[in-house]
This record gives C-alpha cells, sequence and structure tokens, in this order.
C-alpha cells in the first residue's frame, strides 16, 4: 500500500467512525421500538461499508471506537450498557466478516448484514445474563432476533446505497481528470 493510499485508507476509516458515533447518538435520541431496548443499529451502517470498502480490520476498528465514543456520549464507560454494546458490535463485525467471505452470500450485504444483526442480538443477550446472573433473559431472545431480522435487511438496503456514493465522496476511489 502506498503512502498516498495508506492516509486515504486511515481517512476514510475516521469519517466511518464519526459517522458511526453520529449515528449511534442520534439513534438513542429516537423514541424507543417496540421491543424494550432494541434499536434499529444504524451505526452498523458505517461498520459494513467500513468492511466493503477497506477490510475487516477496519470495520473492527470503527465497531470499538464507536462504542467508546458513544459511551462517552451516552450511558458512561464501563457500565452495563457499554459492555453490552461493546459484545454486540465486537461479535457482530466479526460475524459480518466471516460471512463476507461466504461464496455465493458474501458479497450480498443484506445476508451479510442480518447475520451481523443477529450476531448482535445474541452476543447482547449473553452478556445481559452474565450481568443480570439470570437465565430468564434467554426467553426475550426471540423477540429481539426478530426485531434484528427486520432493522438487518434495513441497514443492508441503506449500506448498498451508501455505497454507491460514499467511496467518490470521501476519497477512495480515484478521481476522474478534468
Amino acid at each position: 500500500m502506498t503512502k498516498k493510499s495508506n492516509l486515504r485508507a486511515n481517512l476514510a476509516t475516521a469519517v466511518l467512525i464519526s459517522i458511526a458515533s453520529i449515528l449511534h447518538v442520534f439513534e438513542g435520541l429516537l423514541p424507543p421500538l417496540p421491543v424494550p431496548g432494541a434499536k434499529l443499529g444504524l451505526a452498523n451502517i458505517a461498520s459494513l461499508i467500513g468492511l466493503r470498502m477497506l477490510g475487516f480490520g477496519s470495520a473492527i476498528v470503527i465497531s470499538l471506537t464507536r462504542c467508546f465514543i458513544g459511551a462517552l456520549f451516552g450511558s458512561g464507560l464501563f457500565g452495563p450498557s457499554f459492555y453490552l454494546s461493546l459484545a454486540g458490535s465486537l461479535s457482530s463485525a466479526i460475524a459480518m466478516g466471516l460471512a463476507s467471505k461466504i461464496k455465493g452470500i458474501g458479497n450480498k450485504n443484506i445476508v451479510v448484514s442480518v447475520v451481523g444483526a443477529l450476531t448482535h442480538s445474541t452476543a447482547q443477550i449473553v452478556v445481559a445474563s452474565f450481568l443480570l446472573s439470570h437465565q430468564g433473559i434467554w426467553w426475550y431472545l426471540p423477540y429481539l432476533l426478530g426485531l434484528s431480522s427486520i432493522t438487518g435487511v434495513f441497514i443492508g438496503i441503506a449500506s448498498d446505497k451508501l455505497l454507491v456514493y460514499l467511496p467518490r465522496a470521501i476519497g477512495l476511489e480515484p478521481q476522474s481528470k478534468s
């Protein structure tokens, strides 16, 4: 990777971290969904775009950094919400990275996004079960998975639309010579 392309990749990662952080905070201001504690997962658009444009490592960096920044602007670092967010976003980024490698479906953002959304919810239930020291929380998982499937499709569609324009907007595609 040349010095110029490395700089562009770093700048693109920074822009996607900013977008993810803004979406994370914005989403916290929205009215609650019908399933308590559930969110749309708007910040995951930036992680999926990072995965597609920059690769697996950048998607992990975007997800982790967004969790820390979101916690600073939201519920605070190292509280229960932070651990739920961290587990969900890290597991989601890993699952999307793995799903993107599967022949036949890995190139479909909707499928990759749904895999990430389902993994996100499952990881959060695992952490919640540990934090609460109660297994009853597992009864909540089917509701979260149902909503995650819907929001995962939405995030995949939004990512598809943004991937048409965003790479050029943040300087990752060669500029045409005018």
